[in-house]
């Protein structure tokens, strides 16, 4: 199994190996291999946020000009109620508003299609935050063009990090998808690494509402928006994720 790997929001390739090293020194196993691009653009970060980061240059996967929806989003979620479900919540914060513009989000799905073509061994994909949303969105759009024009699937597994819920394009906008408004699901073996300390965890949960339950996979490491690293917790985590990586060899596209 090939596992191709995205990052979150300003970050990097290298940055983003070096924070899953322990995860991923821990769940390699014969025949597993990871693979590390940069997002597609360069990316400046926030006002006050230029050491947070770490050194450029940073990177994301869908391209924004100045200051994005999702951006204000964020900045608004510390003091936003919570609703009576994770859905509800996302309805609320996110309103009318497009997180991505439907340029941003064609080039990027247009950019990892060609790239699943041209490596057709990556048969998984992992994504942090940012990258979460990315690959989700991806793997729904691998399954409309199975649907509708009977392109070949790639992507057999999903690890999510935290992340929002996908992302498609409705009508010329760019539309949010909620597991109570919408029928489709991502119907591939998932797992779903969040934290219950996170304060955008409604955000993974319904990313984890819109995945099949039969095959889809919660592990709450108890920490926050953060990827684990204390030695039992990996463990754990690795143990998990080959359950998912055992579904995936048995699962037919």
């Amino acid at each position: 199994m090939k596992v191709l790997c995205l990052h979150g929001s300003f970050s990097s390739a290298s940055t983003f190996k070096v924070q899953l090293g322990i995860f991923t020194d821990a769940a390699q196993r014969t025949g597993v291999e990871f693979k590390w691009i940069n997002g597609f653009t360069e990316a400046i970060p926030p006002a006050g946020f230029d050491d947070y980061f770490g050194a450029p240059p940073l990177y994301r996967f869908m391209d924004v000009d100045g200051t994005s929806e999702l951006e204000k989003i964020i900045v608004r979620i510390r003091d936003l109620p919570q609703g009576e479900s994770p859905e509800e919540t996302m309805r609320k914060l996110i309103a009318d508003k497009e997180q991505f513009t439907t340029p941003a989000v064609t080039r990027a799905l247009d950019r990892l299609l060609q790239l699943l073509d041209e490596d057709p061994e990556i048969d998984g994909i992992l994504g942090y935050s940012e990258g979460a949303t990315v690959a989700a969105t991806l793997i729904l759009e691998e399954q409309r063009l199975f649907r509708e024009q009977g392109r070949p699937r790639h992507i057999k597994c999903a690890l999510f990090f935290a992340g929002w819920p996908p992302v498609r394009i409705v009508d010329g906008r760019v539309q949010t998808l909620l597991a109570d408004e919408h029928d489709e699901m991502i119907d591939i073996p998932t797992c779903h690494i969040v934290g219950c300390n996170d304060p955008y965890i409604h955000g993974a949960i319904a990313l984890y509402g819109m995945c099949d339950e039969d095959m889809a996979i919660l592990f709450d490491h108890g920490k926050g928006h953060t990827v684990p690293r204390d030695e039992l917790t990996v463990k754990e985590l690795a143990e998990t994720i080959e359950r998912t990586f055992d579904q995936a060899a048995a699962f037919s596209l």
